[in-house]
């Protein structure tokens, strides 16, 4: 489950390192301020359009805005985010993984997984972080950043 206090930390760190308030944050990625009012007062964790916003902004690794390591960035080149279901179904064939196996040992629920391949529906941040732990990778390898 993501530790909602630590990506608020995260992005705080993010803001006051690029001198960034909610608002000019807000109206760079072109979002609601409500809503980063919310990550950083830990009421909700960034949904995956919010996230992917985020760590592309802040050429960032999407494992420290989630709070799953310590530093931000990685002298990695990071590559554009590719659309979640596409992402998942290359993983899943290049590990000889069906979407059965997937849903038995990963433990979310059919539909859900359904919901991404086909391009409908966009993961949690707490499915995000167990289909990475799944497949044992960093989200941003899940991604397709690294």
């Amino acid at each position: 489950m993501i530790n909602l206090s630590k990506v608020s930390e995260s992005l705080q760190e993010l803001m006051n390192e690029h001198g960034l308030n909610q608002g000019s944050l807000a109206e760079k990625l072109n979002t609601g301020r409500t809503k980063l009012s919310d990550i950083l007062n830990e009421k909700n964790a960034p949904n995956y359009a919010t996230l992917i916003k985020l760590v592309e902004f802040f050429n960032c690794s999407a494992d420290f805005l989630l709070g799953l390591k310590d530093y931000p960035c990685e002298e990695v080149e990071y590559k554009p985010v590719v659309p979640f279901g596409e992402r998942l179904k290359n993983i899943m064939q290049e590990r000889h993984i069906g979407q059965s196996t997937l849903v038995n040992e990963a433990g979310i629920s059919w539909s859900i997984i359904h919901g991404w391949l086909k391009g409908k529906t966009s993961p949690s941040m707490d499915n995000l972080v167990k289909t990475a732990a799944y497949f044992d990778c960093s989200v941003d390898a899940l991604l397709g950043r690294i």
